[in-house]
């Protein structure tokens, strides 16, 4: 099948949210678009609606398939309407609520799926009930799925060795890909020279490590007093309540001087810029897309040494790789950061671009998914 015959063909796309759909979606979004697709995007609706409508794509609010029993059933009642009243030839699916129920109900609907995992976090150590059921959920939902993408090949190989799929429809992919011409350094004139400034961007839970970077600021802090340690990213509450933040929380930390929060943005691109490092001291990612635009826009990174992370950094060379839950190595590893030479730093950043550019293109990713549709509708 030639890319043309993908014209007037339906893709349905089950999201968690628009901000994926609208950042880390936009180039397979748009693709689908150029080829003709009819792009339906099933999700929760939020501010981001009107940004992801102006470009063609149309979104359906189904809600959002939380903890809620209520809210379960509700997302998957709505979930299976649109999917009926849609008819799609292919369905997207991304992240672990949407993989589950959207491969239950489209295997339900006869509708050729392909789905991508996102990350795991928790799913395979946690002994919570919601993570249990997610793992006896997984066996039986990936099952007939034509093709499941992983972001990297440790967690490509714990699914296949938990018989949740079958080697034959895994591929790895590297991560959402990355525009390097769009995400490509930035000089700020009116920079302030006399502050460093290390930029957190993520989701405000716990297993981002967040607790362990606002700890470590604190004692950076302490030496080092011309630092600034900002915060970027949405206020959550999609998961469990032990690994989410409270406003509160966030408050006091504000108040008391450690960080100072930014909010959720739209284009980071400037915010990247202002920054000297970027840090993300998560427990465990598919593929960070913060360190790919960080390293894209040849920004020294820190993270932490772990699935996800581990594999865009090259340690010493791109950035540093701190111990996972260690706010004290990553203390250490922030001030060793801070005591490199400007050239050095700017050497860090070079080389953290090359590999990007090498490793993680977009177009990748892109190339991926128009081989799976077409071989999912022939």
């Amino acid at each position: 099948m030639c890319a043309s015959e993908l014209k007037g063909k339906k893709i349905a796309v089950i999201e968690n949210g628009l901000f994926s759909t609208y950042t880390m979606r936009e180039g397979l979004m748009m693709r689908l678009l150029s080829e003709g697709c009819e792009v339906y995007i099933l999700t929760h609706i939020n501010s981001f609606l009107p940004q992801v409508e102006k470009t063609g794509l149309k979104v359906i609010n189904i809600g959002s398939g939380n903890l809620n029993p209520a809210k379960v059933t509700r997302y998957i009642f709505n979930l299976r309407k649109a999917l009926k009243k849609i008819k799609p030839d292919v369905c997207l699916t991304f992240s672990i609520r949407p993989a589950i129920w959207g491969n239950l109900i489209t295997r339900e609907l006869k509708i050729p799926t392909i789905t991508n995992i996102t990350g795991v976090g928790p799913l395979f150590i946690s002994k919570n009930v919601v993570y249990r059921t997610a793992r006896t959920l997984y066996r039986n939902a990936l099952s007939k799925t034509k093709k499941v993408f992983f972001q990297n090949y440790d967690d490509m190989h714990l699914f296949i060795e938990r018989k949740f799929v079958k080697h034959s429809v895994a591929e790895r992919i590297p991560g959402s890909g990355i525009d390097y011409n769009k995400f490509s350094p930035i000089i700020l004139k009116e920079k302030d020279p006399d502050t460093f400034i290390f930029l957190f961007i993520g989701r405000l839970i716990k297993d981002k490590g967040i607790f362990e970077y606002v700890n470590a600021a604190r004692a950076v802090k302490k030496k080092f007093p011309h630092t600034a340690f900002n915060v970027m990213g949405p206020f959550w509450t999609q998961n469990l309540k032990k690994n989410t933040i409270t406003r509160k929380q966030l408050q006091n930390w504000i108040d008391e001087g450690v960080i100072d929060y930014l909010g959720e943005k739209k284009d980071i691109r400037k915010f990247i810029a202002e920054a000297d490092c970027i840090v993300l001291p998560s427990y465990r990612e598919g593929t960070s897309n913060t360190l790919l635009e960080a390293a894209s826009m040849e920004k020294p990174v820190i993270a932490s040494n772990t699935t996800g992370c581990k594999e865009i950094i090259s340690n010493n060379v791109t950035g540093f790789l701190c111990r996972v839950k260690d706010e004290t190595d990553l203390a250490n590893k922030m001030e060793k950061m801070i005591c490199l030479s400007e050239e050095s730093r700017k050497e860090m950043g070079n080389q953290a671009r090359q590999k990007i550019i090498k490793e993680y293109d977009k177009q990748i990713v892109i190339n991926a998914y128009l081989k799976a549709i077409k071989e999912a509708i022939r």
